[in-house]
């Protein structure tokens, strides 16, 4: 074990290119260890052995790499959580990187006397080849009750598994990530962790470069977003999202948030049909987030998508709904 007050824990699954960068990412000389962990979930290419070898240049770090059979991204992380007994774990996704003084700024949150259950760091989205323009801006932390609220007060922050730390003890009574689903699955264990404590957000510039492929959401997983999505829908009805005294209206406008996400990837897959049958079946959780921008234009999506392709955009020969 390893008494660390920070393990950052990287699923990696056919990442040979990119995962090292992601380790060589991680710059710190602080006084006290920080651990990586990198769990190889069944890859067929190379990605253990590059993770191995970018781990080595990298000596600051205390690192080591599992490997185990594919069980997705979620299995993954609780692999890596359950290999380490720091104080808290931070993810990172084995195609994103961290910027200079994250870390710093990471380990920095995570030993004030508030001890947040949540912490995200601000991320900038990049392709290869971008160019990145991070600013030079101060870093800020702003602290919240809960993830709630921080969605409510720092709309402009990814919430997601390539940008945040979790407390230990937070993600064991919470029991990980969920491995029956692998989409999702990040925004279930922030709704279920709504009433776990304090929510931290780092930023004042960014801190994680988040990396999308070109047209990288004509290409995502429909299927798999869609099954998540089901999947919270029946949580929520089942009572697993508790919050905190008086966000009962905040979780119904990001459930209605993700309600008009999920409508609008059915769309952008070339799944019209799909489209509209969620929207008939769920209009009822867009009234109630008060979601009038997504009411107004989901029923016309197809005709946007000719008139403003950019903001919109659809695949028009897909398979069959």
């Amino acid at each position: 074990m390893s008494g660390a007050d920070l393990c950052i824990i990287i699923p990696v699954y056919n990442r040979a290119a990119t995962v090292g960068r992601a380790i060589a990412s991680l710059k710190y000389a602080g006084p006290n260890p920080v651990e990586v962990v990198v769990v190889d979930d069944g890859s067929s290419d190379d990605s253990a052995q590059a993770a191995r070898a970018a781990l080595a240049l990298n000596p600051d770090l205390r690192g080591r790499v599992i490997t185990q059979t594919n069980a997705g991204p979620g299995a993954a992380r609780n692999t890596g959580a359950a290999a380490t007994d720091a104080r808290y774990l931070a993810f990172l996704d084995s195609d994103d990187y961290w910027l200079p003084g994250a870390l710093d700024a990471l380990v920095e949150a995570i030993r004030t006397a508030e001890a947040p259950a949540l912490i995200f760091l601000k991320t900038v989205d990049a392709a290869d080849g971008d160019t990145l323009a991070t600013g030079s801006e101060p870093m800020t932390a702003r602290s919240h009750s809960g993830f709630l609220e921080a969605v409510e007060r720092d709309p402009g922050t990814r919430y997601g598994s390539c940008n945040v730390a979790v407390r230990a003890d937070v993600f064991a009574g919470l029991g990980g990530y969920a491995t029956d689903i692998r989409c999702s699955e990040d925004t279930d264990l922030f709704l279920r962790a709504a009433a776990a404590g304090p929510c931290m957000v780092l930023g004042g510039r960014p801190l994680v470069v988040h990396h999308v492929g070109r047209g990288d959401s004509l290409t995502s997983n429909f299927p798999s977003v869609l099954e998540g999505f089901e999947r919270m829908l029946r949580a929520e009805g089942e009572g697993r999202y508790p919050c905190l005294p008086g966000d009962s209206d905040a979780k119904a406008r990001f459930l209605g948030k993700c309600t008009a996400h999920t409508i609008r990837e059915a769309f952008v897959a070339g799944r019209p049909a799909k489209g509209y049958r969620l929207l008939l079946r769920h209009t009822g959780l867009l009234v109630r987030a008060q979601s009038w921008h997504w009411l107004m234009r989901l029923p016309i999506f197809p005709l946007l998508s000719l008139i403003r392709p950019q903001s919109y955009p659809m695949r028009w020969a897909a398979g069959r709904d």
